[in-house]
């Protein structure tokens, strides 16, 4: 099971990034690092919210609990939900066509 944390992002959250940017991707690298955080990013252009998979729920909610993005107000909800990832080399749970 891989996990998705969502981020809804405040109005001017573009506006206001800069000031917390650096902080929340070294964050983010580090989390990385670690093989807690394996992909993460921006949704939309201009950008409306963001999504950042995990390998587990506890590390999903510990990255949001320190999150300057959070703690500042950039993120105005998060939430944690699982995700069957079944196709792709690093799928959880692969599932392949019958033969």
């Amino acid at each position: 099971m891989h996990w998705l944390l969502r981020y809804t992002t405040a109005p001017d959250y573009l506006a206001r990034r800069a000031a917390f940017r650096d902080a929340h991707l070294r964050l983010a690298w580090a989390s990385v690092e670690t093989g807690a955080l394996l992909l993460g990013g921006a949704v939309g252009d201009p950008p409306e919210s963001a999504l950042l998979l995990f390998a587990s729920e506890a590390a999903a909610r510990a990255f949001a609990a320190s999150d300057p993005y959070v703690a500042n107000g950039l993120v105005t909800h998060w939430e944690v939900l699982p995700w069957n990832t079944v196709v792709g080399d690093q799928a959880a749970n692969p599932v392949r066509p019958a033969a």
